[in-house]
């Protein structure tokens, strides 16, 4: 491991989510020399978008928010289509086992992305220099060396001035990418504790042919504590195509095929007869290396979400903690994301 004096880049990213990429944007517009290193082979994050018959579906975030001004202004700069959340029709509530059916409950409003979330990371991502990414590149370790900080990778280490953790802090901090011992005893302790967005449910996406639920006079809304899948909701694109239905599961320790077997089967039984899912897309959050760690998905403290621990940088200014967990704006949110970044920005450029 060698230490320099002259630093390979001015700021090094850790993680190719939204927060990173803001940042990356950002300071490279701002004159700086900036790399990110995402570690699997997509950039999004917790932002996961997929191809299905007639546009897209959201294995991550789906949604934003009126008053959410971050979003709402990252979307009109690069052009985004966006629709409203569909709420018409009467909802499902499964309470002891029997099914009942609420007349047109009231469901706040919502936006979103026409095209999925992934838009706002691909919009982002084509502003970049095609040198600033680079994918499947796990960072192993982040530590301070002589007048920089080290980045160590699996075949080599660079240097840089600054670095931005763009990843749930638990996750850098408890996958060992930074030392406990090397921080403040109390961010550390928080860091280490603080839960991970959607690190301990499952996301199930069911596509049909129409969305025979509205047919049905309903909103798609099902909420089922204690079910496989708790909540639902219709995620159907503009004008009901394509027509999607997704539901939220607590953790497991494998949601494959047959995790979406049962939310098709969850389905036929709220909504009765009707046709077979043209296709099934499942996601298991907690089982994702690269978004939690085993040791935090029971975590349920939320209070720690936007700590004052994460609102400077440690390392003598020098490392930042730049995720939707650390924003005191909508943590938990995209909002929240951006948030993070806009902070992690103004204390880099005003350095």
């Amino acid at each position: 491991m060698t230490d320099h004096n002259v630093t390979d880049l001015d700021v090094a990213v850790i993680g190719g989510g939204i927060s990173g990429l803001v940042v990356a944007d950002a300071l490279i517009r701002a004159g700086r020399s900036v790399r990110v290193f995402e570690a699997r082979d997509r950039l999004g994050g917790r932002i996961h978008t997929v191809d299905v018959p007639g546009g897209q579906a959201d294995l991550g975030p789906t949604w934003f928010w009126p008053g959410e001004e971050r979003v709402a202004a990252l979307v009109e700069e690069l052009g985004l289509a966006v629709h409203d959340q569909w709420t018409a029709g009467d909802a499902l509530f499964v309470i002891d086992g029997t099914t009942h059916r609420i007349a047109a409950p009231a469901i706040p409003p919502a936006f979103r992305f026409s095209n999925g979330a992934s838009s706002l990371v691909e919009g982002l991502a084509n502003r970049l220099p095609s040198e600033v990414v680079r994918l499947s590149s796990p960072v192993v370790r982040v530590h301070r060396g002589t007048g920089c900080i080290n980045i160590e990778l699996a075949d080599e280490t660079v240097t840089a001035a600054n670095v931005v953790i763009a990843l749930a802090p638990s996750l850098a901090v408890r996958g060992g990418l930074i030392e406990t011992n090397d921080l403040d005893p109390a961010l550390a302790q928080v860091a280490s504790a603080v839960p991970v967005w959607m690190g301990a449910i499952a996301k199930a996406v069911a596509v049909y042919e129409r969305p025979f639920w509205r047919e049905l006079g309903f909103s798609g809304l099902v909420s089922a504590p204690g079910s496989a899948f708790s909540e639902i909701h219709d995620m159907s694109g503009p004008e009901g195509s394509p027509a999607m239905l997704f539901g939220f599961g607590g953790r497991s320790p494998q949601i494959d095929s047959v995790g979406a077997d049962a939310f098709a089967r969850q389905l036929s039984g709220l909504f009765g007869a009707m046709d077979d899912p043209l296709e099934l897309h499942v996601v298991d959050w907690s089982a994702e290396a690269y978004t939690t760690n085993p040791a935090v998905t029971a975590n349920t403290n939320y209070d720690l979400f936007g700590h004052p621990v994460f609102q400077h940088a440690s390392w003598d200014g020098r490392l930042h903690w730049t995720s939707t967990e650390t924003a005191t704006v909508a943590p938990g949110h995209i909002e929240g994301a951006l948030a993070a970044a806009e902070r992690t920005v103004r204390a880099l450029t005003e350095r």
